[in-house]
């Protein structure tokens, strides 16, 4: 019996041993949860700081966009980006559409709190000239869509593409391309500085 008792110890012993030399493969990156979004990393940071929203489409732009009233440019609170100050340029179109974009640029709140899965919107993920982004498409309501551009850590540019109100109203999905358009032409005036 202690033959046994021995020879059952050294096998645990040597499977113990065996076991110690042989490397296991990492453990694979758990999935994301439900409703969360993952972007690919930024090429690299393009700080906000000290920007002017309304200086990032320039009057060519605006005329291409059918964006052709006067930009306004405001700051307040937005509870979305936990009640910090945030920048905005307002700029409507009459013709050939009643159309608002809006381009906020955000220091306070990085692209996580849409790739968190806890905002009342449809999240798609999407690039926009290089930089990983999200379609934020409302789920109460259909007059508007979002593009967030993650464009340095804590900071987003985030362009929304609203109707002007008349009717018939613009598709959302229309609202959407149009969103992308924008921030596609914000980020190349943005990365050209």
């Amino acid at each position: 019996m202690r033959r046994v008792g021995g020879a059952v110890l050294a096998v645990l012993v040597g499977v113990l041993v065996a076991a110690c030399g042989v490397e296991e493969p990492p453990a694979p990156a758990p999935p994301p949860e439900q409703g969360q979004v993952e972007l690919p990393p930024r090429p690299r940071e393009v700080r906000l700081d000290g920007v002017d929203p309304c200086s990032l489409l320039t009057e060519e732009q605006r005329a291409e966009l059918g964006l052709d009233a006067r930009p306004v440019s405001t700051q307040s609170p937005v509870s979305l980006y936990e009640g910090a100050e945030v920048p905005l340029c307002t700029i409507g179109g009459f013709t050939p559409r009643a159309v608002t974009a809006g381009v906020s640029l955000v220091t306070s709140v990085g692209i996580e709190r849409f790739t968190s899965g806890q905002l009342a919107a449809e999240i798609r993920p999407t690039v926009v000239r290089g930089f990983p982004a999200v379609l934020a498409i409302p789920t109460r309501f259909a007059d508007y869509c979002t593009v967030v551009v993650d464009v340095a850590p804590g900071q987003l540019l985030d362009v929304q593409f609203a109707t002007g109100g008349r009717q018939p109203p613009i598709p959302q999905p229309q609202l959407c391309e149009d969103a992308e358009v924008v921030a596609a032409e914000v980020m190349m005036t943005l990365l050209a500085r």
